[in-house]
């Protein structure tokens, strides 16, 4: 066995970096997270966090950390022919605990991730660039700027399991790796961050049509600010006073009233790319976020979709570090991930196309703008991603209700979260590891099927209260049993990233699920 200096390089401390870092750090995983720049960030980027993202932010353990800093955004707000036409989110049948879109600072969000990081005992290196790397069968070589001590000076060669390129659309990792980002570049954009004078709503997005373009305004925390966006790009980002200027200018055309706009505390000028890699991974090596996929910032997706690709991929390496699982595991990744790295293209693509036109103020063209919005709010919120067609996913024979294989768990409202089973339950599931979830009212045939994986956590949920039971749920009201239309001897298989990867009745279907696995390379029995 090849000597290793660490299981896991990770490239990048942005969002998808520490949360890749503190999973795997979760996981006993064995991580450096290194980043060429000299310190975290200081302004903002991304904004807002969508409904899925705020499920896993509350799987990691973090969203009480976060919660505190953000603002909920409840709706679309279009301004057309002197009027505002208002659209609140309705996600329709993707019931989640979160029907909002949540606004929150990007340096909140790295700071908290790092805080949690640290307290798992890793620390970013700052001042510490991946410049190269080599990989084979065994390893990855890594020469990384910097020396290890943070002092930007000199030079280190590391040796791991793994490199994960997490560092951006401008990714050391991906270019090395030769994955084209294949696209095109769409649109030049100007973006600003500024308090406004305004009585607009701060529950809401708005989108607003001066002659000649289009803007969006985003609300943030901070009382009185927003980022603003304007399509046309016009304006010298280096110039605030004059951008600011230019802002009030066109507010106030599309508003119908004078709007003073402050000077901005950032501004950026950036062109729009729509762009994404045929592969996430070669042998050792694996690209997440913006290495993988870079598109419209139009609907926020890509701090988000980032993240889930990181919460995709960790608990995976972490199986194959821990000889649960073989290599064959990690090519799930490519087969999960790759597909919504590209469909992010055509909906992004879709959002520029229709959202940013001026369409008018028929009846007509309101009802083609709701229709739109409506359709954007589900696609936005992430709670439709499924992986029915993965090779982790054992097909219904014969759908039903509830949640269904490769779709996630946790399709339930805040009421029914609240209540004492999906309670203990979800403090369960944050648990990293894959969940066997038993109903109670039949002998679930363990000694039959053999010991249970070392990587299975077994959950038993009865109806009656057990204090002497490990892993054991109380659902006394039957809310956990309703929402996940599970009866007596029913089991449901949960993958560490809150899908669902079976469901059935019975000892028989269990082992052709946990065989089916097996042939992905997961260790079948316990110590295997």
């Amino acid at each position: 066995m090849t000597d290793h200096d660490v299981d896991v390089l990770v490239a990048g401390a942005g969002p998808v970096g520490l949360t890749a870092a503190l999973q795997l750090a979760r996981w006993g995983v064995s991580v450096r997270v290194v980043d060429a720049a000299s310190g975290p960030a200081t302004t903002s980027r991304a904004l807002g966090a969508h409904a899925r993202s705020l499920e896993i932010y509350d799987q990691l353990g973090i969203l009480a950390d976060i919660a505190p800093h953000g603002t909920r955004i409840n709706g679309f707000i279009r301004h057309q022919g002197g009027r505002a036409n208002r659209l609140d989110f309705d996600y329709g049948d993707l019931t989640t605990r979160f029907p909002y879109m949540f606004n929150i600072d990007q340096v909140i969000t790295e700071r908290v991730l790092r805080g949690h990081l640290a307290a798992a005992g890793v620390d970013v290196e700052w001042n510490t660039g991946l410049e190269a790397f080599e990989h084979d069968e065994e390893s990855v070589t890594a020469v990384l700027s910097g020396g290890g001590d943070g002092s930007g000076t000199g030079r280190e060669t590391v040796r791991a399991r793994y490199l994960w390129g997490c560092d951006g659309g401008h990714s050391t990792v991906r270019k090395t790796l030769q994955l084209p980002l294949a696209g095109e570049a769409a649109h030049t954009w100007l973006i600003a961050d500024a308090i406004v004078r305004t009585d607009l709503e701060r529950d809401g997005v708005h989108w607003l049509f001066p002659p000649g373009g289009a803007l969006m305004m985003f609300p943030f925390p901070d009382p009185g600010k927003w980022r603003l966006l304007d399509t046309t790009g016009e304006g010298n980002a280096e110039q605030l006073d004059a951008i600011a200027r230019q802002f009030g200018t066109k507010l106030s055309r599309a508003l119908g009233r004078d709007t003073v706009v402050d000077t901005p505390s950032w501004v950026s000028k950036f062109t729009v790319q729509q762009r994404a890699v045929p592969a996430m991974h070669v042998g050792r090596c694996f690209v997440s976020g913006d290495a993988a996929h870079v598109h419209s910032p139009a609907s926020g997706q890509g701090l988000n979709t980032g993240i889930q690709d990181a919460y995709n991929l960790a608990w995976k390496l972490a199986m194959v570090v821990h000889g649960h699982a073989d290599a064959t595991l990690l090519d799930t990744y490519d087969a999960e991930r790759v597909p919504i790295g590209q469909a992010l293209l055509a909906s992004t693509g879709e959002v520029m196309n229709n959202a940013m036109v001026d369409t008018g103020d028929t009846k007509e063209a309101q009802d083609t703008d709701r229709g739109f919005m409506r359709q954007l709010i589900r696609s936005m919120s992430g709670l439709n991603i499924a992986y029915p067609d993965s090779p982790l996913t054992v097909p219904d024979a014969e759908p039903g209700e509830g949640p269904r294989p490769g779709r996630r768990l946790t399709q339930i409202s805040a009421a029914d979260a609240q209540s004492p089973g999906w309670t203990a339950l979800r403090a369960l599931l944050r648990n990293p590891a894959w969940h066997l979830l038993v109903f109670a009212g039949t002998t679930h045939a363990g000694a039959e099927t053999g010991p249970l994986p070392a990587w299975l956590d077994k959950v038993t949920i009865r109806r009656h209260r057990q204090d002497d039971e490990d892993h054991g749920v109380w659902d006394p009201d039957g809310r956990v049993r309703d929402t996940l239309a599970a009866g007596d001897g029913d089991w449901l298989l949960v993958r560490p990233d809150g899908h669902l990867s079976a469901r059935g009745t019975g000892d028989v279907g269990l082992r052709d699920a946990l065989d089916r696995l097996g042939d992905l390379g997961m260790r079948r029995y316990a110590g295997a």
